[in-house]
């Protein structure tokens, strides 16, 4: 069993059930409670099984809560999943395993609330484009994190996809292709003289070769700075 296609396929199998994809929609699905609440620093959701509940944290943006209550969906589906439960069990353990099926919850919540023949089409029109980021996020009304995944998900070539921004300058969000080793964690550190950096401060585009933040690895890197915030997509470099 591929574990990406079975949560693709759970996600938009959830999407075509229960669209229009609301926040009452979203739990009643699956027969769960809904709570805005305080949570840790850093803890966006959960999914509490005890109680049947969703906690979301409150103060966030609408369209970052509707994805995290995507998220905590797929907590669900996956956890409803006999056959895809087993295989994830099997295949990672320790950290690996909770790493493992936090990325496939991402990619679950991103293709119920932003379709992958959407993508697709965008894609095929436009080529891999970190401006595609904002535009599909505002087109199809999810957050940014969404179209990030979807981005790196469905792009032709093995990549890393990111937005970034703030003083000093971190990463806020990212995503990779299922066949890219590296990873990039959120809130690591950009220097002030890598080129993501040089473009949100010159609010110019770039387009050339960059190490890999907070790796050595060097990449294709394509990035588009828009409203202090820089959105990149790292591909492999062709040999």
């Amino acid at each position: 069993m591929d574990l990406r296609e079975r949560t693709l396929e759970l996600a938009q199998h959830y999407r075509q059930n229960q669209t229009p994809l609301t926040a009452e929609r979203l739990i009643g699905g699956i027969g769960a409670a809904l709570k805005y609440t305080r949570l840790p620093d850093g803890q966006d959701g959960a999914f509490d099984f005890g109680s049947h509940t969703i906690l979301i944290a409150e103060g966030q943006a609408p369209k970052r809560q509707r994805f995290t209550l995507a998220h905590e969906v797929m907590h669900y589906l996956i956890h409803q999943d006999d056959d895809l439960l087993s295989e994830l069990h099997e295949t990672f353990e320790g950290s690996k395993l909770e790493s493992e099926l936090e990325v496939l919850c991402n990619l679950g919540a991103a293709e119920m609330l932003l379709p992958g023949e959407g993508v697709d089409a965008a894609i095929a029109k436009r080529g891999q484009s970190p401006k595609l980021i904002s535009e599909l996020a505002e087109q199809h009304q999810v957050s940014e994190e969404v179209a990030v995944i979807a981005l790196a998900e469905r792009g032709p070539s093995p990549s890393i996809v990111l937005m970034a921004g703030g003083k000093p300058m971190r990463v806020f969000f990212s995503a990779k292709s299922q066949r890219i080793f590296d990873r990039i964690r959120r809130n690591v550190a950009i220097p002030k003289d890598h080129p993501l950096a040089v473009a949100l401060e010159t609010a110019l585009p770039y387009k050339g070769k960059a190490p890999l933040p907070g790796h050595g690895t060097m990449y294709a890197l394509e990035a588009f700075p828009k409203g202090g915030r820089v959105y990149a997509v790292f591909k492999e470099l062709q040999n």
